[in-house]
């Protein structure tokens, strides 16, 4: 499985590694946003340092924006952090899927940062 959930007190850590499609991402956030939790969350951090490639269809897209929007009206005071690699050409993707969201949404290429931003202890 490319990706890994770790749910902590105040908030949810999602890795993804290796290969990765937009349905695998489908998939984690439906698991995040069914969770009893995630109506108490205050953050999400999404790291995507290790992922290697990523095949999503406009379809994919389009669903993953939905999902946000949708868990939004259920929980709107979630901070979400989007850690990628330097120079990712997906981080402005990622970023339109929170346009003119109340969750207020940063993208870091730097885990530490990510933690520091949302006064996360580092893992």
């Amino acid at each position: 499985m490319p990706y890994e959930l770790t749910w902590e007190p105040e908030g949810v850590y999602w890795k993804y590694t290796g290969d990765l499609t937009g349905q695998e991402i489908l998939e984690a956030t439906n698991l995040i946003y069914g969770d009893s939790r995630f109506d108490d969350l205050r953050y999400k951090l999404v790291d995507f340092m290790e992922m290697e490639n990523i095949i999503m269809t406009r379809d994919d897209v389009a669903l993953i924006a939905y999902q946000h929007r949708a868990a939004e009206l259920s929980n709107p005071s979630v901070s979400t952090a989007i850690v990628m690699r330097p120079g990712c050409n997906l981080a402005e993707t990622f970023a339109s899927f929170f346009t003119d969201s109340n969750w207020e949404v940063k993208i870091f290429d730097n885990l530490d940062e990510a933690n520091l931003w949302l006064k996360r202890e580092s893992l």
